[in-house]
C-alpha cells in the first residue's frame, strides 16, 4: 500500500522516481504462458497447423517481453526541487516549467485517459506523458508536483504577493 502524503509536507522524499508499471510485463508473461498452454494442447489434439501459429505468435512476442523487462528498472521521471527530468533527458528546472498538471481527456464514457504535461517555457514545448504505463496515480503525481514546486519556491524564497 502506497503512503499516504500530506500536500503541507515539505520534509516529503527529496526526490521521486517513477517508473513503468509492472502490471502490463505481468500480463505479457501470463499470455505467452496462457498461448504456450494452448499450444501444447492444440498440438495433443492433432491440430498443428493451430499450434504452429500459436508457437509463431509466442516467439514473435518474447523479444518485446525482453525489451520490457529490461526496460522495468529505467526511470522515467524524477521530480525535485530543483525541477523535472524525463528518461535520459537533462533536468528541466522548475523556473523554466510551467502549468504542470494532470489532466483528463474523455474520448467516450469507458475511455479515460490521463496525461501528465507540463510547459518548457525556452523551448516552447508541451510535454504529455500517458499515465497508463507508468508507477504513479492521478493523486500521488498532483501532490508530488505541489510539494516539489513549494519547495523550490521555498529553498530560492520565491515569494508571490497578490493584490
Amino acid at each position: 500500500m502506497r503512503p499516504l502524503i500530506d500536500e503541507n509536507n515539505l520534509s516529503y522524499s527529496k526526490e521521486v522516481l517513477i517508473y513503468y508499471t509492472r502490471t502490463n510485463i505481468l500480463l505479457r508473461i501470463l499470455l505467452l504462458i496462457g498461448l504456450a498452454v494452448a499450444a501444447i494442447y492444440f498440438l495433443n489434439q492433432d491440430q498443428s497447423l493451430i499450434s504452429l501459429i500459436l508457437l509463431c505468435i509466442i516467439l514473435f512476442q518474447i523479444p518485446y517481453l525482453i525489451k520490457g523487462i529490461k526496460r522495468i528498472d529505467e526511470i522515467q521521471f524524477k521530480i525535485n526541487s530543483e525541477g523535472i527530468k524525463y528518461q535520459n533527458e537533462s533536468l528541466v528546472p522548475w523556473s523554466n516549467i510551467e502549468n504542470e498538471r494532470v489532466i483528463t481527456e474523455y474520448k467516450n464514457s469507458k475511455d479515460i485517459r490521463y496525461y501528465f504535461t507540463y510547459y518548457i517555457i525556452d523551448s516552447g514545448q508541451i510535454m504529455k506523458f500517458n499515465l497508463a504505463n507508468l508507477s504513479t496515480d492521478i493523486n500521488e503525481l498532483t501532490i508530488t508536483l505541489t510539494i516539489q514546486r513549494n519547495r523550490y519556491k521555498k529553498e530560492n524564497n520565491i515569494i508571490y504577493y497578490f493584490l
